[in-house]
């Protein structure tokens, strides 16, 4: 179970740094070096110069990006930029935003949950990298403070978790802003002890799953391991994640499409006969194609291909061809995903000898190929929320780059700090 706590958040004061857009940034993995360039030249405050600090000539073990991060923290902190809440919170936070021609909005709660090892109360479903945590782990050895959050999803279904985090919209926004993406973020404060209850008991009873934010949950577990091995429990043995329940106020889920390189569409579509009934698809509106995809997706296992001029559906004939490909040693949850059947079955077994790419949306992919930068593009449908957390239930890893939420938490909304006092 999750273990979620109130906590006294660290948040920037509006009177002093002005509109919030101008200091917040997306995660810090998603930041190009274009971006990077426009937040620090949003404001000499933004949080992208502690998520992201430059290196400069002549750093070394005591003067370096990280303990610059620290510098900061503690310089804003003195000057009022940053100011710690006198009382303890769960932080509302909603994000308003257009998608699919509709507007959506995904609320959630900012809180502190206790860390557990893999299998335990917040369940990881993809594979991190050393080098990323190390340098994470840098930053949060220096400044002791969680600069941002995690986000993961739950199927809450708890109506009493749901009118307490009503309630508590119904007033005054502590802060309120739109950043230049076209999102209108909000924010409250839920400090009424039976509303926090509430919401507490709603998420120890689910099942949490991280939706982004994998490497930063590898961080906080190394550093939790560390703090305590030399000092015992402390506020380290929690870590600032954004809770938000998909059965009320969920995130997009959106595939990330395939190309390959060195197979053209004759040998594919020869290749894929045996196992695929492949017809003619519209081709001039990718974007198009992928919604109509998603719709034939509920009929049965369908890719589209396209290469540039052409376009075909590929809807899965073989059954028996299907399953025996897939590797028995992984869960039954692993073998039914469209993204491991597509690697497994058509990558590796029908047309083999092919490098991959990967594509955030339909268009992308498309103008890959188009550039001759890709010989084939296959779309994806949406994965349902369910298929994720049965693979994380499993213990096992989606394959890589097989989804991604939207839209993705601001970074400065709230911090915490692992500082006692």
């Amino acid at each position: 179970m999750a273990d979620l706590a109130p906590f006294r958040g660290i948040r920037y004061d509006p009177t002093a740094v002005g509109d919030l857009a101008a200091v917040v940034s997306p995660p810090y993995d998603v930041i190009s070096e274009r971006d990077h360039d426009a937040l620090e030249a949003a404001s000499p405050y933004n949080i992208v110069r502690l998520i992201l600090g430059r290196d400069e000539p002549g750093d070394h073990e005591r003067s370096n990006r990280y303990t610059r991060a620290r510098a900061l923290v503690e310089t804003w902190l003195a000057a009022g930029i940053l100011r710690r809440d006198d009382a303890e919170g769960l932080y509302i936070y909603e994000q308003r935003f257009s998608f699919g021609g509709e507007q959506k909005v995904q609320r959630g709660v900012l809180g502190a949950v206790r860390l557990d090892e893999p299998g335990g109360g917040v369940l990881p479903h993809e594979r991190t990298y050393d080098e990323i945590v190390e340098d994470r782990l840098a930053l949060l050895r220096a400044t002791a403070t969680n600069l941002d959050c995690i986000l993961c999803v739950y199927d809450g279904q708890d109506a009493s978790a749901h009118e307490a985090v009503e309630g508590a919209t119904r007033a005054e926004p502590a802060a309120r802003f739109s950043t230049p993406d076209g999102v209108e973020h909000r924010v409250w404060i839920l400090s009424e002890p039976a509303g926090i209850a509430a919401v507490v008991r709603a998420v120890a009873k689910a099942t949490v799953v991280i939706a982004d934010g994998h490497h930063r949950h590898q961080t906080a577990l190394r550093y939790a391991a560390e703090r305590a091995e030399s000092e015992g429990p402390g506020l380290w043995d929690a870590q600032l994640m954004f809770l938000v329940d998909a059965s009320k106020w969920g995130p997009a889920l959106l595939p990330i499409h395939r190309t390959i390189r060195g197979a053209g569409a004759d040998a594919a579509l020869a290749a894929l006969e045996p196992v695929f009934r492949i017809e003619d698809a519209p081709a001039g509106d990718p974007e198009a194609l992928a919604d109509e995809l998603a719709k034939r997706r509920i009929y049965g296992r369908t890719f589209a291909m396209l290469d540039g001029k052409r376009a075909w559906w590929l809807t899965v004939k073989d059954r028996v061809a299907e399953r025996e490909a897939m590797p028995a040693e992984r869960s039954a949850a692993w073998r039914d995903l469209d993204v491991a059947v597509l690697h497994v079955l058509v990558f590796e077994q029908l047309i083999g000898g092919v490098e991959t790419g990967f594509a955030h949306s339909a268009g992308e992919a498309a103008e890959r190929v188009g550039a001759g930068d890709a010989d084939l593009a296959f779309l994806l449908a949406p994965m349902p929320f369910d298929a994720v957390r049965a693979v994380a239930e499993a213990g096992e890893a989606m394959p890589q780059k097989s989804t991604y939420f939207i839209p993705k938490p601001a970074t400065g909304i709230v911090l915490r700090t692992m500082q006692e006092g």
